[in-house]
């Protein structure tokens, strides 16, 4: 859905720039569509006909459309900038399928190689002792579970039901950013892209600083990193400026740039650099853990190997020298 969302979000943001009217935009960019997508976007654009937003019609479909991109288009057209936060939406989801895509690439090769480790290693229990072959089903079964499918559903159930707020969701978030082989460090750049992309969007979109801080921090899909701007709007309400509220726990090379900004009035394009830049860091690193991870797991499986491989000589000649 993502890529086909990154897809539909720049074509319109294309037509429109090109100065298509919304409603031809939309039967235009529906006609390429399939499946889904294709019946929704036939729907939204039927209700815009009739004189509804594109927002309001977006939010009919609250399966398809997420609260943050109905939020922003229905900003942007009340400002008349709907075209770029189109564009700037389109972006946005073709980076997240991008990251999403380095990561499971990155489980795909570990996982095969779960499912063979779970095959060979119960192998000398059956060739060198009393075991039947339901035995040995029973333990690569248990191996492969152990090894990737608990873990998978664990995984799932953690992001499925972990609420979106409070002291669970503020526990796992602080777990996640201290993972190993840099996946910590690359949630937490991608939290803080997500932060000044998010709000780089709205602000651009024509809400108020307050407002898009506000959603930035919801929908930077990290509790302790939302906490770093916490005191922002309360900064700004108290008639400091934004930047007086960012915590000293973020790095300089992140609050320089947005003081300047601030200071000099291009607090936009300061943020969408460094939501493109704390994107590009967390790519790097997910790239990272694409590497290392599976090498740490294969370092695992060889130990196990290795381990089996001992056990059955011993066995063998143990047999062998007590007939």
């Amino acid at each position: 859905m993502a890529k086909g969302l990154a897809t539909v979000y720049d074509n319109l943001s294309t037509l429109l720039a090109a100065g298509v009217p919304l409603i031809r935009s939309l039967r235009t960019v529906s006609a390429g569509l399939k499946g889904r997508l294709r019946q929704v976007f036939a729907k939204a654009t039927s209700t815009v006909e009739k004189g509804m937003p594109l927002s309001e019609a977006m939010s009919l479909h609250p399966k398809v459309f997420a609260r943050l991109d109905i939020m922003i288009i229905h900003a942007a057209e009340e400002s008349g900038n709907l075209a770029e936060a189109l564009d700037m939406l389109g972006h946005w989801y073709e980076f997240s399928r991008r990251i999403r895509n380095l990561t499971l690439a990155s489980l795909a090769l570990p996982i095969l190689m779960a499912h063979l480790a779970a095959v060979i290693y119960p192998v000398p229990a059956l060739v060198w002792s009393d075991w039947d072959f339901a035995a040995y089903r029973r333990t690569a079964l248990l191996i492969v579970l152990v090894l990737c499918y608990i873990p998978a559903a664990l995984i799932i159930c953690i992001i499925r039901f972990t609420p979106q707020t409070g002291a669970m969701r503020r526990i796992v978030d602080r777990i996640s950013l201290r993972m190993p082989l840099f996946l910590g460090r690359a949630l937490r750049k991608l939290a803080l892209s997500r932060y000044c992309w998010i709000f780089h969007m709205t602000s651009q979109a024509g809400m108020p600083i307050t407002e898009c801080s506000e959603m930035a921090a919801n929908g930077a899909g990290n509790m302790v990193v939302a906490d770093l701007f916490m005191a922002c709007t309360a900064s700004v309400k108290a008639g400091n400026s934004f930047s007086d509220g960012l915590s000293p726990k973020l790095p300089p090379e992140f609050v320089e740039p947005w003081r300047i900004g601030e200071e000099t009035g291009r607090l936009d394009e300061i943020s969408k650099r460094l939501a493109q830049k704390n994107g590009e860091d967390a790519e790097f690193w997910f790239k990272q853990f694409a590497v290392w991870f599976p090498r740490a797991y294969y370092g695992v499986i060889a130990a196990v190997m290795i381990v089996m491989v001992f056990k059955g000589y011993a066995n063998l000649y143990g047999g062998l020298l007590n007939p």
